[in-house]
């Protein structure tokens, strides 16, 4: 529940200061991770929603599939689906 709460780094933080009984130290050091964040967007979204208007999200479902495969496939993680755009993170431990 921690990490759908406050992501993998925050559900860590916490985890520890809870451990560690007493007081919340939110100043707790974290770990470094370096990361890749891509935007993917869908071009001419407002003119397609006009032209598909109730099939628009058939057209969003099947991109989203198509995104969300290649990212899984090359080992990232889509964050975020925000209508038309998806963010997507790539985590290492070291570059």
């Amino acid at each position: 529940m921690l990490a759908l709460g406050f992501g993998e780094a925050g559900s860590g933080i916490i985890a520890q200061n809870i451990s560690q009984g007493g007081d919340l130290n939110p100043l707790m050091g974290g770990q470094k991770t370096y990361a890749i964040f891509g935007f993917c967007d869908i071009r001419s979204f407002n003119d397609c929603t006009e032209c598909l208007q109730v099939d628009i999200m058939f057209m969003v479902n099947s991109v989203a599939e198509i995104v969300h495969s290649q990212v899984d496939k090359y080992g990232g993680a889509v964050n975020k689906n925000i209508g038309e755009a998806f963010l997507l993170v790539w985590k290492f431990k070291d570059p």
